[in-house]
């Protein structure tokens, strides 16, 4: 079940393993004053000033591990839609954040804490992963799953690079935070044939349906469902894994949507961290 406390989202799934903070961002609770923007953008050249991205940065970080950390301990990368996983370390702390970026990816992954690996959407799919080592210390995970990632299994990159840090694979717990939903999410002939190179025709049928309006040559694609199998797969068990049912495109009110807002928007941003926080907050809104 995903709950709301102070405009950030949160697992009670990922909440199963001690340790760690996390967090979904909404668009709420920042300074950005922009409209397409407003409030809690998180990535800079959108509009917003440096010092705005910068300032809702610090916002997020601090939201996500109860006021333990901000940017400086954070990292982010320029996401290039790939399934390339990174290990992160302490000497990766602040980068993306307050210096320059590392190397391009699209999910990290980490065993120290105080790191916070931030991934950043505006209709991608982002997950949160977190297990256990045989000592009992976390390993976390955080990915952006676009479809291209999606169905070329970065998901289950990520889990294989946690297996790599020693976390028990019946201990790995995922969140699925929001995302355009199969409701929303049209794609064409095209879109149908690079799945099917990639996974099969069987997986294909399984995860995208004919357009609900009946509209030649179009379809729909299910990025819940495609990540949920991939997960699997990967030795995920499926009670370990729990969704967010909103969707980005049918609620720009509260989230970020490429496609929604005509590409003409902010982005949210999905964090994890080894480190329990000092403060918690005990006003949950459940979000179905």
């Amino acid at each position: 079940m995903f709950y709301l406390t102070d405009n950030i989202l949160r697992s009670s799934v990922l909440d199963e393993i001690p340790g760690i903070s996390h967090g979904f961002s909404t668009r709420h609770g920042g300074v950005s004053t922009l409209p397409h923007t407003a409030s809690l953008n998180l990535t800079r050249n959108l509009g917003d000033s440096d010092d705005v991205v910068d300032a809702n940065l610090d916002i997020f970080a601090r939201a996500v591990s109860g006021g333990q950390l901000d940017r400086s301990r954070a990292v982010t990368a320029r996401q290039i839609h790939s399934a390339k996983v990174r290990i992160l370390d302490d000497s990766n702390a602040g980068e993306g954040c307050c210096r320059e970026s590392g190397e391009d990816c699209d999910g990290f992954v980490t065993a120290v804490p105080d790191v916070m690996p931030i991934i950043r959407v505006a209709d991608c799919v982002p997950v949160l992963l977190a297990g256990l080592r045989d000592d009992g210390s976390p390993v976390v995970s955080a990915v952006h799953a676009g479809w291209r990632g999606t169905v070329s299994g970065i998901t289950a990159e990520a889990v294989s690079k946690m297996f790599s840090l020693g976390a028990g694979p019946h201990t790995i717990r995922a969140a699925i935070g929001p995302h355009i939903g199969l409701c929303c999410f049209e794609v064409g002939e095209d879109f149908l044939a690079a799945v099917t190179e990639i996974r099969g025709r069987e997986f294909t049928a399984r995860h995208c349906i004919p357009s609900p309006k009946g509209i030649p040559g179009k379809f729909h694609a299910d990025l819940t469902g495609m990540n949920r199998e991939i997960l699997e797969d990967a030795g995920i068990p499926a009670e370990h894994i729990d969704v967010c049912a909103s969707c980005t495109m049918c609620d720009t009110v509260n989230f970020y949507s490429h496609r929604g807002m005509n590409g003409v928007r902010g982005t949210m941003g999905a964090g994890i961290c080894i480190g329990e926080p000092a403060v918690s907050n005990n006003y949950h809104t459940k979000i179905t």
